[in-house]
């Protein structure tokens, strides 16, 4: 490494200015200040806006890529698609009933198992679907009838055979069903189907049974219950009536009763007290008359009195005649009829005739001192009757009481089986619970699967995912692909636009892309186009004699666009020279071979050392004008060594013999070559392939040389695919070949085993 410290006494000052300070552009070329609007700080990234035409040349470029998706994903949906299994239905319609129940008779049974319930009515036909789908029914469909040896293979036949395949659809506005199953043998799936309805006909009818069966024992149990208490009742009252002795007929208070007529009789006595007192005043007005006896008028009241109580007897047996089953076993009635004998027999006695005599003069005075007498006499017995009606009272009440409910019992055990009988009745006059409406036939149709329509979807699903992985690459690729985007993101002009170039066996040249052998082709022009350019640049701006050929990394196309440039420089007629600075990975030494082999190791790096002069270096190429200098031999030597005073002086020799000096040097990001070298050229030109980068990686590299106050001539856009008719007056294709190129070709050694220029742009 010391053998070189003396080619360094210079580097300090070629050194980049400090990162931190913007020092003015020279003079001939404008300055490329940072832009600050868009989505980037250097300006928009044209790249990220995707348009319909990006995606449609994203389609055209990718297109075997959606290919290669939906042929194999095609072709694997159609064999599952041919492979799977025919599918049958067989569909039957059931109407679910729920059976009417009496509401009353449920209310008086709201304890028993029959009771009502809103939430359990509400959702009958739901409970029987949902036991139709279950397994319970399915089970017992399988058992109870004969199947094939397939099913009794099976490890759970009902799960597999029924449950899985069947699908109940309510039909709207109505209590109907259409149940449907499926299956793979399209009999088998019939009688399936026909031994599962069954099967839940018979339960529902089985349920429907043992539902009515539950509420007639529970409703029976409770009328027993009620009978067995009305019964209690009854035998309370009887008790009663033999212990109280003062009840009568209809559970009238007999002491009540006698006490009523008392008063009565009484009222009546007083009535003919006040008549006769009357009678007793105007008797001294008028004549003495004939007077009846006093016993006879005594007899007469009496008589009176028992033949108001007979009728009274007499309507009370016929109440009690109309309201009793048992007539002559009432003790009431019989009470009563002893009662009535007694008072007849009275009557008899008091209606025989009485010996009429006279009596004294006045015997007014001696019949209401009788009456008197009398009523004095009720009276008291009306008192007695009274403290005894008092003390009778509370038992009587309870007495009633018992009456009272006794009767309501009987009501209710007389609608209770009333209600009973209508039930009995309406529940074996209802029709079954579930009823099968259409006979289950065998479907020879299969519902699926629809093989052509499967396979159909299946190519436009495959077809469509390939086509949707091509568009989301394009989605997420924001490589710059449009030179308009390059020269606008970067705000550099554009020198020119060098299409994908085919690799023939004259186009190939020590692993570079050589136009020079083909100079009626496209590229040819191309690099034309950026030598005219550079002429137009070096009008407005002052003189480009020497030019550094840069790119942001590796692999874009640069030392083949250093290459191709020089080549169009020479046949221009400039006397040109093309330098290999990239000391990092050389690679134009194959290109043009040397004349002497003794000079073969020679280069770029012996001249700074000073070992040889650069005239010795030089390899003389098949091109005339055009001239060569290796890198030369890099082993140990410091990259450093690019910016010492040597190099300068002698990039100044050169420019003063040649009159184009092209160095290739090495590309800018990670590394301070082009920075160094940038310092001593006229200019450097940036070469960009398509769709390689984003613009954010341009934008840096072109930033590095910014502050290195590199300048930079333009930029080239390499290797472009896609628009390339629209830079080009004879559209995109392969050039025409001239007769001496395609003799050319032919005379190369291996031209047989070249590929045609057809096959060379589908390899490239």
């Amino acid at each position: 490494m010391d053998d070189i410290a003396p080619y360094r006494r210079a580097s300090a000052s070629i050194a980049p200015a400090g990162h931190g300070a913007a020092a003015p552009a020279p003079a001939g070329f404008p300055a490329h200040a940072p832009a600050t609007f868009g989505g980037t700080p250097y300006g928009p990234d044209l790249a990220a806006v995707k348009t319909t035409g990006h995606y449609v040349s994203a389609l055209r470029r990718r297109f075997w890529l959606a290919l290669l998706i939906a042929v194999p994903m095609g072709t694997m949906t159609s064999i599952y698609a041919l492979r799977l299994p025919k599918v049958y239905q067989a569909t039957g319609t059931i109407r679910i009933q729920q059976p009417h129940n009496d509401p009353s008779l449920q209310t008086v049974l709201s304890n028993g198992p029959g009771s009502s319930d809103a939430a359990v009515q509400a959702t009958y036909a739901a409970d029987m679907i949902t036991d139709l789908k279950g397994r319970g029914l399915a089970e017992r469909a399988l058992t109870h009838r004969q199947w094939g040896p397939e099913v009794a293979q099976m490890d759970d036949p009902a799960t597999e055979l029924i449950v899985k395949n069947i699908t109940v659809t309510p039909v709207m506005r109505s209590n109907s069903y259409h149940v449907t199953l499926t299956g793979r043998d399209p009999a088998q799936t019939a009688k399936l189907l026909e031994a599962l309805l069954d099967e839940l006909v018979n339960y529902a009818k089985h349920d429907q049974t043992r539902h009515k069966e539950e509420v007639v024992a529970n409703a029976r149990a409770g009328l027993n219950a009620l009978q067995n208490e009305a019964r209690s009742k009854h035998g309370e009252m009887i008790k009663s009536i033999e212990t109280l002795g003062t009840i009568g007929p209809g559970g009238r208070n007999i002491l009540e009763e006698q006490y009523a007529h008392l008063g009565q009789s009484i009222e009546l006595q007083q009535a003919r007290a006040a008549e006769l007192q009357q009678k007793m005043l105007f008797a001294p007005l008028f004549g003495q008359e004939e007077h009846v006896s006093p016993a006879e008028v005594a007899n007469q009241q009496k008589l009176e009195r028992l033949q108001e109580e007979r009728e009274v007897l007499v309507e009370r047996l016929k109440a009690i005649k109309k309201g009793s089953r048992n007539f002559n076993g009432d003790l009431a009635a019989r009470n009563l009829a002893s009662h009535l004998d007694e008072v007849l027999n009275r009557i008899d006695r008091l209606s025989a005739p009485i010996e009429k005599t006279k009596m004294a003069a006045d015997p007014t005075e001696m019949i209401y001192n009788s009456l008197q007498s009398d009523i004095d006499a009720a009276e008291g017995q009306r008192v007695d009757l009274l403290e005894k009606l008092r003390k009778a009272m509370p038992d009587h009440q309870k007495f009633l009481s018992l009456m009272e409910d006794r009767d309501a019992l009987r009501i209710r055990i007389g609608e209770m089986e009333d209600k009973l009988s209508a039930f009995e009745l309406l529940a074996n006059s209802q029709e079954p619970p579930v009823k099968v409406l259409t006979r289950i036939e065998e479907q020879p149709t299969p519902i699926k699967p629809n093989r052509p329509m499967m396979i159909v979807m299946g190519l436009l699903a495959s077809l469509g995912l390939g086509l949707g992985l091509v568009f989301l690459l394009e989605h997420l690729d924001h490589s710059v692909r449009v030179p308009e985007h390059v020269s606008h993101g970067l705000s550099l002009p554009l020198l020119g636009v060098v299409p994908r170039i085919a690799r023939t066996a004259l186009t190939h040249r020590a692993g570079h892309l050589w136009t020079s052998a083909v100079p009626d082709s496209l590229a040819a022009d191309a690099f034309r186009n950026i030598r005219a350019s550079l002429l137009g640049a070096a009008d407005r701006n002052g003189p480009i004699v020497s030019l550094l050929v840069t790119s942001a990394k590796a692999g874009d196309g640069k030392s083949t666009a250093a290459i191709n440039l020089a080549a169009a420089c020479a046949r221009a007629g400039e006397r040109t020279l093309l330098l290999d600075v990239d000391l990092r990975r050389p690679t134009l030494a194959d290109v043009f071979p040397a004349d002497d082999p003794e000079s073969e190791g020679l280069g770029l790096v012996d001249v700074l050392k000073g070992a040889v002069p650069w005239q010795a270096t030089l390899r003389h190429t098949d091109l005339h004008n055009l001239d060569f200098i290796a890198t030369g031999d890099t082993t140990d030597v410091p990259i450093e060594i690019l910016g010492t005073l040597e190099l300068r002086q002698l990039l100044t020799a050169l420019t003063h013999n040649y009159d184009r000096v092209i160095l290739d040097g090495p590309a800018i990001l990670g590394m301070a070559d082009c920075r160094v070298l940038g310092r001593m050229v006229d200019a450097s030109v940036l070469v960009v392939r398509a769709g390689a980068h984003q613009t954010m990686t341009l934008q840096r590299a072109k930033a590095v040389l910014e502050q290195s106050h590199v300048e930079i001539a333009g930029v080239i856009v390499n290797g472009l695919s896609e628009g390339v008719e629209h830079w080009s007056s004879y559209g995109y294709g392969p050039a025409p070949i001239s007769a001496s190129s395609q003799r050319r070709e032919r005379a190369l050694p291996g031209a047989a085993a070249s590929p045609s220029r057809e096959e060379a742009l589908a390899e490239a």
